[in-house]
């Protein structure tokens, strides 16, 4: 295979990739979760925010298949935590965060000597609100700007070593060399995790660090363009009335683990969910 045939092979999995992110297919309109919706009469949307090259210059790929290889023995896993939240509407993602307001991605980076399950976990809520915890109470307390509580950042960081205390819904793995692997071991165990935020540097955006280094990038942002009011708890209520909270955009589980399920239907990496909770730990 040439290298124009490859490039043209790859733009046309991109293409098909972002059109399944953005729910035109008809089948993943009756999928969960559910992460892309026009704008609403009221000016909510939610769309993911697409990549423009999914491999790094330099990444190890087979050049038949153009699919991830790597060393024996050697791997990276991102586990994936989604909570299934429902972007149709502005309600519909208030209730769903109100029901299930956690969500995680960590990872297991793997030689043939040894495993190191770690991540990055934060806003705790010991010194301040978390995160939905203060959105909410701004709700109540007639705040004119409650959403811009998640434009704050936290000083509660902490390095997560081993499981945390809740299964994955879905585990990727993905080979990679012995090279990449030092690389991102190096790289885990000197970042700095003490700042946590929930629009940058949460555990997602580790995991897709992590993930950069073993040469491939991951779909996993989430771009909300929100109304200035919506009705909460029966009464409407102000989102914002500062222009500048009009459009958040994060890291997430919930278009992270969209992305690696598509990849495994694409062939690349595989699917280890039933390897890992198999596990005894």
């Amino acid at each position: 295979m040439s290298r124009e045939d490859a490039e043209k092979g790859y733009q046309a999995y991109l293409l098909a990739a972002i059109r399944w992110l953005a729910g035109v297919a008809i089948a993943c309109t009756r999928r969960k979760p559910r992460i892309y919706t026009h704008m609403q009469p009221d000016g909510w949307k939610a769309e993911p925010v697409v990549i423009t090259n999914r491999f790094a210059p330099d990444a190890d790929l087979d050049p038949a298949t153009r699919a991830p290889v790597g060393d024996e023995g050697y791997n990276l896993y991102i586990l994936n935590e989604s909570a299934n939240w429902d972007h149709t509407t502005a309600k519909a993602i208030l209730f769903s965060i109100w029901q299930r307001p956690w969500a995680h991605s960590w990872i297991i980076l793997e030689s043939p000597e040894h495993r190191l399950e770690c991540g990055h976990t934060g806003d705790f809520g010991l010194n301040e609100q978390r995160y939905h915890e203060g959105v909410f109470q701004r709700v109540r307390d007639g705040h004119p700007d409650p959403i811009a509580y998640l434009w704050q950042t936290r000083f509660d960081g902490q390095f997560q070593l081993g499981k945390p205390n809740r299964p994955p819904t879905f585990v990727w793995r993905m080979p990679i060399t012995r090279r990449r692997y030092q690389l991102i071991h190096d790289y885990v165990m000197n970042r700095k995790y003490d700042q946590f935020g929930a629009r940058s540097n949460n555990c997602t955006d580790m995991v897709i660090e992590t993930a950069a280094l073993a040469g491939i990038n991951l779909i996993h942002r989430m771009r909300l363009t929100l109304p200035s009011k919506s009705k909460v708890w029966g009464r409407t209520q102000n989102v914002w009335t500062d222009p500048q909270y009009r459009v958040l955009e994060y890291s997430t589980p919930e278009v992270l683990e969209v992305d690696l399920r598509q990849l495994v239907s694409l062939g690349i990496g595989s699917d280890a969910t039933k390897w890992y909770l198999s596990l005894k730990h």
